[in-house]
């Protein structure tokens, strides 16, 4: 049996591997359908098209009725019993709680034991752990400023906090009315620019675009970004791998 879950998310990167809500997925498909079918295996990908990920973990049948019995059963016990401890991480994003969880703000918060040293005077270890970490506190701290702005509009203040106009940007109450307004007094109220790629592709046809444009298209190189090993990009090569590898080819 092959269990997929469509997922148009484009923020986070999810893997098949071992994903517990993939198994609950698999384990509501099989109480469908074991009955009917000879199932031995189940099969679940993660079809994440604007993140270009298919990830597909497979799993006996019997491995994912253990799993039930031993970890599911025993977790929806706790949390159905209101025991158990919280275990946040990138999934507190989608919480409608996010923004008041204590759970979440001691987890972040543990970050403090670093004192916020400059990164030279932290050990590499150190380093690390904030990395694997600092995603979820910029957005947790993202949640907390949007839940307190939100809070302040509807009415609440905050001690120390006041609500103000944000800066804005002059604009037209009406273009066709600038346009005739300009153009009566003689000059021409319109920049010629070129079309940016996509709307070229979009106005020539894409076989036409590569016949006509191929010679004249390049894609830089794009800015350095640090991403955990799970990441499907290819390494970049830095200065150092650059200078060893012209040091072991002499």
């Amino acid at each position: 049996m092959h269990v997929i879950d469509y997922k148009h998310g484009l923020g986070i990167l999810v893997s098949a591997e071992d994903n517990p809500q993939m198994k609950c997925y698999a384990l509501g498909a099989l109480e469908l359908f074991d009955d009917i079918y000879d199932i031995d295996t189940v099969s679940m990908t993660i079809y994440q098209p604007r993140r270009q990920n298919i990830s597909t973990c497979e799993v006996s049948k019997d491995d994912l009725y253990q799993w039930a019995d031993e970890v599911l059963k025993l977790t929806a016990d706790l949390a159905f019993a209101g025991d158990g401890n919280f275990l946040c991480g990138e999934w507190c994003g989608f919480c409608k709680a996010k923004h008041e969880c204590r759970a979440r703000a001691e987890a972040n918060l543990l970050l403090a034991q670093h004192d916020f040293k400059l990164p030279p005077l932290l050990e590499d270890s150190e380093i690390e752990v904030i990395l694997s970490r600092v995603d979820e506190l910029v957005a947790w701290a993202g949640d907390i400023k949007e839940y307190a702005l939100q809070q302040a509009i509807s009415g609440k203040e905050w001690t120390g906090w006041k609500l103000v106009e944000g800066r804005s940007n002059r604009r037209y109450t009406s273009e066709d009315a600038v346009s005739k307004a300009v153009k009566a007094a003689g000059f021409d109220p319109y920049e010629k620019k070129l079309l940016g790629i996509t709307a070229m592709q979009n106005l020539l046809g894409k076989a036409r675009f590569e016949e006509l444009l191929a010679a004249y298209i390049e894609k830089p190189q794009g800015k350095p970004t640090l991403v955990p090993e799970s990441d499907k990009r290819p390494a970049m090569n830095t200065a150092k791998n650059d200078f060893m590898e012209e040091y072991d080819n002499e």
